[in-house]
């Protein structure tokens, strides 16, 4: 009887062990893994940031207003506008009846508000929407956006050197520059979290890293939702829809081959439809200081400029000011103004105005790599205003690279040329084996990060021709974050290469010189100091 229940107990102890050994294994090749604790450590960031008082968001200006009304919310007018710009706003109202107010947009984020309006319905039913429902939305995405991320400078390995440049993503990625806009009605939230994913699954379907479907479903779906946000961002589509298409030369799948064609034609029309449909978001404000704050400040003779888009040269005096301090609101909103300068003001015109003037363009590529190097826009605050903070103060919780980016980088084109310079030659080679080899797989690393690189410049492009130098909210926000995708990639190769080239060095015989050269001094000096 003890007999049995010695191997009875022995047995039980065995199964113990076993599972703790698997507990250990699965621990070790998920938990542990460069890339998954990299995310775990940016979870806890957020769970700091955005969920745990005082939390942490971005100040409303207005300009969310119908994607708001397109999901069913509304401002429930506890903040006057100025108040609304210095703090976070954590509550908003759910309507209850049908939404009438006829300035109801739907763009992409309306699936992801729509999702988090349910959430909170659920586990609250108290009639109010907590912004933070919408923030853990947006986070989920924003963890698999990074986890892919680091998978792309990690390639699998568990050497020290890719936890240390995981680090370093966890620093630049997770600044609270970055994760307070999860926090708020804005685009940039989920721009952020849909180019991460664009430029990082085309890297890792050439590492074949991960599954290509997946990959490949990803970088769709990521390139769709962001044609999707708005009409400026619409014609992006047609470069990644003829990209897309491209990608069947990846893969000899029939399957695959298929669905690259068919998705990658569907960017293209949704690409074209949301261009054409889609709201023109252009105010007044945004064609003024295109002119203003970009043509006639840059421009050596005003009057000249004018007269290349039949304006009258008296406009001048307009230079340099900005939309509110410029004339009264009854003179700018007069049919006078609309038809003698607003009328013959459009993207189209200043963007031929600008490829005619490469000087005045470069002036302008100046200002605005300096202004979207400070992703922290200095009007919006990030505290609730019950938190008893001063009006617009902004948290320096984890912020050390954005405090970094915006007072060390150079912040000029020229800085932008060099930088790209460096990135062409160390990825050229890549696509250049990939093609000669055949080999379109070794073409991706440089396809991903050229992808970035263009949507970037694009963004820059169009922030100059829209708005001039005051536009620091949409398209430098997504400039900046692609100078920091490539930048993070880059230095991951860098530490890679570095650290491969220390495991080259004999460091016990460099010792062992070291101290026989120390040896050889010490006896030299004993033999001049016997001779003396």
């Amino acid at each position: 009887m003890n007999k049995d229940m010695d191997i009875s107990a022995l047995q039980a102890e065995k199964k113990r062990n076993q599972g703790s050994l698997k507990m250990r294994a699965w621990s070790y090749n998920y938990l542990m893994k460069p890339s998954t604790l990299g995310v775990l450590v940016l979870f806890g960031l957020l769970l700091v940031v955005l969920f745990i008082p005082p939390v942490i968001g971005m100040g409303d200006d207005g300009s969310t207003a119908a994607i708001i009304s397109g999901s069913n919310l509304y401002n429930l007018g506890e903040l006057s506008p100025k108040e609304a710009l210095a703090f976070f706003q954590k509550d908003w109202g759910i309507m209850e009846y049908f939404n009438d107010t006829g300035n109801a947009q739907i763009t992409a984020q309306t699936p992801f508000l729509n999702a988090a309006r349910n959430l909170d319905r659920v586990y609250t039913w108290d009639g109010l929407f907590d912004m933070r429902f919408y923030g853990a939305v947006i986070a989920f995405f924003y963890l698999i956006a990074m986890y892919f991320l680091f998978e792309t400078v990690t390639y699998g390995k568990r050497a020290t050197w890719t936890y240390i440049i995981v680090g370093l993503g966890v620093i630049i990625f997770g600044d609270t520059a970055y994760t307070a806009w999860v926090n708020s009605f804005y685009p940039q939230a989920l721009s952020f979290f849909l180019v991460t994913i664009l430029g990082s699954s085309l890297i890792l379907m050439g590492q074949e890293k991960l599954n290509d479907y997946l990959l490949i479903g990803c970088f769709f779906l990521s390139a769709l939702l962001l044609c999707l946000l708005n009409q400026q961002y619409a014609l992006l589509g047609l470069f990644l829809g003829i990209l897309g298409i491209n990608l069947k030369y990846v893969d000899k799948k029939k399957h695959f081959q298929r669905i690259c064609v068919i998705c990658g034609s569907l960017l293209l029309l949704s690409s074209l439809a949301a261009f054409f449909i889609m709201p023109n978001e252009l105010s007044k404000l945004s064609t003024y200081h295109s002119m203003t704050r970009g043509v006639l400040m840059t421009a050596d003779n005003p009057e000249q400029a004018l007269e290349e888009f039949s304006i009258n040269p008296q406009y001048a005096v307009l230079t340099g000011t900005s939309y509110y301090q410029a004339i009264s609101p009854e003179t700018m909103d007069s049919q006078e103004m609309a038809a003698t300068f607003f009328s013959k003001v459009n993207p189209t015109g200043v963007a031929i105005y600008y490829l005619a003037n490469p000087g005045q363009l470069y002036e302008m590529l100046n200002r605005s790599v300096d202004s979207s190097f400070n992703i922290r826009p200095a009007w919006l605050g990030n505290y609730e205003i019950t938190q008893g903070y001063p009006p617009g103060a902004q948290t320096s919780f984890f912020t050390l690279w954005s405090y970094l980016k915006a007072n060390y980088l150079p912040g000029n084109f020229g800085f932008i040329i060099i930088w790209t310079g460096v990135l062409i030659g160390v990825y050229v080679r890549f696509f250049r084996k990939g093609i000669i080899e055949k080999n379109e797989r070794n073409t991706l690393r440089f396809v991903g990060l050229m992808t970035w690189l263009f949507i970037g410049l694009w963004e820059l492009y169009v922030a100059i021709i829209t708005s001039g130098d005051t536009d620091t909210l949409g398209h430098l926000f997504i400039f900046s974050l692609t100078f920091d995708l490539i930048s993070f990639v880059i230095l991951g190769k860098f530490i890679h290469w570095l650290e491969k080239q220390l495991r080259k060095v004999d460091w016990e015989a460099r010792k062992q010189a070291f101290l026989q050269r120390n040896k050889d001094k010490q006896k030299n000096r004993e033999q001049r100091g016997y001779r003396l």
